[in-house]
């Protein structure tokens, strides 16, 4: 069946035309009753079916929270806040499951977020030493600010299992010793940190990982650095403070994304480098690769 019919078939089975929010009561939350609301959520919904079939995902396969909370950190990086909240809540309605925030990784403004290391450095005399370790970290590996919290060793778990990477991820770099995050949706990803790096992060290796909670969710810390929420909060308080304004803690992966592109066309063509760029930032669209590369 095409994916507008599964997308059709899905939003119409809680789809209540005429219907009052009096009338419906209770099962108001689960249903669908405007014309434009049926039309956004079948959109989404579409969108969502056409990620699974990119990442070789069946149509039919049990669809778990883990799996819709890799699609919304995903859509994130791509769409503004509106079209998140809408997917997010047309995934909630069609599969009657309670789905956290996902906030946008789009500024409002539109031109480039990356950083030039001289900037970095004038924030990183605004904070901590703690702090300080964590930005690096993020503007190394190309890191989101809660995958600091899940920073382990390559020999505690690999990368996960149901997706194809790509063969050329790290080319180009060298020095560097291989660490795994975890994103939203649970996916495991190896991340190259340099050696310099990845020696100061040893330093604060937790005598038994701990949970640590950011913003609802637990992660299991295997590290003594901040991440999520407090980091945010820290690289933008400083960054306002050196440089009169602040792009965020994500912004640090589109310079991630511009100097490792950089390095990956000296071994590679483009379209491979794109491809690898893409799985080294947790993602299997090359196309992707292109929102963290405009405006500079």
């Amino acid at each position: 069946m095409r994916i507008q019919d599964l997308a059709r078939d899905a939003v119409a089975g809680i789809t209540v035309h005429g219907a009052s929010k009096s009338q419906l009561g209770p099962l108001n939350q689960f249903a669908v009753r405007s014309l434009l609301t049926e039309r956004a959520y079948r959109d989404a919904y579409a969108g969502y079916l056409r990620w699974l079939r990119a990442n070789r995902i069946q149509l039919d396969h049990v669809h778990t929270r883990g799996m819709m909370l890799e699609w919304l950190d995903d859509l994130s990086e791509t769409t503004g806040q509106k079209s998140v909240d809408r997917a997010r809540q047309a995934l909630q309605k069609i599969f009657s499951v309670s789905l956290p925030h996902v906030e946008s990784c789009l500024p409002e403004r539109v031109h480039g977020r990356a950083y030039i290391f001289d900037d970095v450095r004038r924030v990183l005399a605004r904070q901590t030493t703690r702090h300080q370790l964590a930005t690096l970290l993020a503007f190394d590996g190309g890191l989101r600010a809660h995958e600091c919290l899940t920073l382990r060793e390559r020999w505690r778990a690999g990368p996960s299992s149901h997706r194809t990477w790509s063969t050329d991820r790290f080319k180009g770099r060298s020095g560097y010793v291989i660490f795994i995050v975890i994103g939203k949706g649970g996916l495991r990803r190896e991340v190259a940190i340099s050696l310099e790096l990845a020696t100061e992060l040893r330093k604060y290796a937790r005598p038994e990982p701990v949970i640590v909670c950011d913003r609802g969710v637990d992660y299991i810390s295997h590290f003594d650095i901040p991440g999520g929420q407090r980091l945010s909060s820290s690289f933008s308080r400083a960054s306002m403070l050196a440089l009169g304004y602040s792009n965020g803690l994500h912004g640090l992966r589109h310079s991630f994304a511009q100097n490792r592109l950089k390095q990956l066309l000296l071994v590679l063509e483009p379209r491979r480098a794109l491809e690898a760029l893409s799985n080294e930032l947790g993602h299997w669209r090359a196309s992707i690769s292109l929102v963290y590369l405009m405006g500079g």
